[in-house]
């Protein structure tokens, strides 16, 4: 019997939608929705480290916010009206319009009125949206798909970039650091001679969304990257590699820039001395960081919850870097059945030998109850693990959606940076603790 989620951490398929869109400068969404759709959508976003949602991925986001009466007698008049509106308005490349749970229950023929305004010459598409097709992940997944059903609206493809590489499965908002970690791996991959698409964020566009079908590589960082990438391989030949989540330090980013390099035929010279400079880099931050690890005790026994984009790749530089032990890990981002043999794997190979509980919940009654039934001298995870970490009378860290104890602009834990960065973020937790107590 199905029983109600106590604070889940994801919003619906339309905030994921919403704020996949928002994020490619360039795209206009339009919301087909009660004025409530695009306010949560909003108060979603702005859980994601205090930075304000994308300037139309909340309240500004243009709405045909219908009414009882577009619920009872159908809302097409009223979307026509808002998109030759926005037309107006708005100057942008490519509008969207997302259709929510009443208007697709209402029967609203959305995909029609797009076709209408297309046929009077507007750049207009829509996308099935429904909070009830999935949560936020799956949004980013149907923005994408729904994207690349009309390349006829996206400007000539031109020819195959081999030297390209997607950046695939880093869903806006939906992580709090996205922007970090595009830039990350963005500037990861032209250390070993390749060029990032990551769609998304300042250096995405239109554009990006148009070269989609002509890169070399798709890199895929979750399970929510997956199936467009399979799209993209099936229709324009694009293969791809999955990463089985964020690589954390030096280490476990060498393996995935060595595995893209083979596959791309990469000059191998060239890619071992990027990895190199990179693995000298985090080995002088990590030196530099010994007397404050010994000083403070930072040898810890951890729960972390997080998404299965971060996960697996935070569990394993805990371990094997920092020389923690795990005690419970969560996932708690609801991936697909078919993704949760392979996380479980990589999760169990980091945790091996040290009695961690491996959990997928979304439930946050149920994720705080195996913290404290497992113990913890340290907690990495969501804002809503304060109260685990408080009852256990240890530091909370937050690395994960939602983030609201600072603002998070253009940070990530991935990489060789990004593990620095982490370890900056453990320490100031820490040393707040130790001075409150």
């Amino acid at each position: 019997m199905a029983r109600p989620l106590e604070r889940p951490g994801t919003g619906c398929a339309l905030h994921g939608a919403l704020h996949s869109a928002a994020a490619v400068p360039g795209v206009v969404p339009i919301l087909h929705a009660t004025a409530g759709c695009g306010i949560q959508a909003h108060r979603n976003g702005a859980a994601a480290g205090w930075a304000a949602s994308d300037a139309l991925g909340g309240l500004a986001a243009p709405a045909s916010n219908v009414f009882e009466k577009q619920v009872v007698f159908g809302a097409t008049s009223r979307l026509r009206e808002q998109i030759k509106n926005t037309v107006k308005v708005i100057d942008g490349q490519l509008y969207v319009v997302m259709s929510s749970c009443a208007t697709e229950m209402i029967g609203d023929d959305v995909p029609a009125m797009a076709k209408e305004a297309r046929d009077q010459g507007m750049k207009v598409l829509s996308v099935a949206s429904a909070g009830f097709r999935g949560s936020a992940h799956d949004g980013y997944a149907l923005f994408l798909k729904g994207v690349l059903a009309h390349p006829d609206l996206l400007g000539p493809a031109g020819g195959r970039e081999p030297r390209l590489v997607n950046l695939l499965g880093i869903v806006p908002r939906q992580d709090a650091f996205w922007e970090g970690e595009l830039a990350e791996w963005s500037r990861l991959l032209a250390g070993i001679g390749l060029r990032a698409n990551p769609v998304f964020g300042p250096d995405g566009g239109v554009d990006g969304l148009r070269d989609l079908t002509r890169a070399g590589m798709s890199l895929v960082f979750s399970p929510w990257g997956g199936e467009v990438a399979g799209l993209l391989e099936r229709d324009a030949g694009v293969p791809w590699l999955e990463t089985g989540g964020l690589a954390v330090g030096a280490a476990a980013t060498a393996e995935v820039l060595r595995a893209l390099a083979g596959r791309m035929s990469l000059d191998a010279p060239e890619v071992e001395r990027f990895i190199a400079a990179e693995t000298h880099r985090e080995d002088h931050h990590l030196h530099r960081l010994a007397e404050l690890y010994y000083r403070h005790d930072l040898q810890r026994d951890f729960a972390l919850v997080a998404g299965s984009l971060q996960a697996a790749g935070l569990v394993r530089f805990l371990v094997e870097t920092l020389g923690w032990t795990p005690r419970t890990v969560v996932i708690a981002d609801a991936p697909p059945e078919a993704a949760r043999p392979e996380l479980r794997r990589r999760l169990s190979a980091a945790t091996d030998g040290f009695g961690a509980r491996v959990l997928f919940s979304e439930d946050e009654g149920e994720i705080e109850a195996a913290i404290l039934e497992q113990g913890a001298e340290i907690v990495l995870g969501r804002a809503f693990e304060r109260a685990a970490a408080a009852a256990l009378a240890v530091p909370l860290v937050q690395v994960a959606f939602p983030v609201t104890d600072r603002l998070v602009l253009d940070k990530g834990f991935s990489g060789g940076r990004g593990a620095v960065t982490l370890v900056e973020e453990i320490a100031r937790a820490v040393l707040a603790w130790e001075d409150q107590a």
